[in-house]
């Protein structure tokens, strides 16, 4: 399989404690890998670290290559750019902006590539997501689970290589969540997009189609 992602020599310390320990990974492109770990281990960190919103202990001497870009070596600007075309959020509080609504909120990473056709790609996404009668509502008047979907729909508006999700389902039950990462497989097959999801609920990440484990900030196969 093709490689999307390669991380090599991982390395995070908070307060004098080593919560990341020299971790490798492959992400490979249209694969959906869930991390998972138990409570401190380090997954939202890792998470972080991949999806370029922080950085390594020592990004001299690690590597973090995502659609052949090796990303310690970008600048603000080409930062930036890379995270806005190639690179799908999704947050376990949704991140949406509460002054717009749906459609604006799917609008965003458009606006900010400017897209002119961003608007046609908004409303095609919201009747995907089954959120066409949405389009004019604010984030305030919508479930946890028609957030969450808005959210994902913004993450692709920019048809990105690779969505990162951090907690997606921890505040949806249990039909929710189904429903949510049955979304992502849908997903992965309809966009051909990798996604990594940090979980900590574990018949979740099992059907993923590779679980990684955080123990003592190392990887367990």
């Amino acid at each position: 399989m093709e490689i999307l992602l390669s991380a090599k020599n991982i390395s995070k310390t908070f307060q004098g404690r080593r919560v990341l320990d020299n971790i490798d990974i492959e992400i490979n492109n249209a694969e959906i890998v869930a991390i998972s770990g138990p409570s401190g281990a380090g997954k939202t960190t890792l998470l972080n670290i991949l999806s370029t919103l922080d950085k390594p202990d020592e990004s001299n001497k690690s590597s973090l290559i995502i659609d052949n870009e090796e990303i310690f070596s970008l600048g603000k600007n080409g930062l930036a750019k890379l995270r806005n075309q190639k690179i799908g959020f999704v947050f376990q509080f949704h991140e949406l902006i509460p002054e717009l609504n749906v459609l604006e909120n799917v609008c965003l990473p458009g606006w900010i590539k400017k897209d002119n056709d961003v608007k046609k790609k908004a409303e095609e996404l919201l009747k995907y997501f089954g959120l066409e009668d949405f389009t004019n509502k604010k984030p305030l008047t919508l479930s946890g689970g028609e957030k969450q979907r808005v959210a994902i729909a913004r993450s692709l508006i920019n048809n990105p290589k690779i969505i990162f999700a951090d907690e997606p389902t921890g505040n949806l039950d249990s039909k929710n969540s189904k429903i949510l990462f049955d979304l992502f497989f849908k997903l992965r097959d309809d966009y051909n997009c990798s996604v990594v999801i940090v979980t900590h609920d574990q018949k979740n990440a099992n059907i993923c189609d590779r679980k990684l484990l955080i123990v003592d900030g190392k990887i367990k196969n």
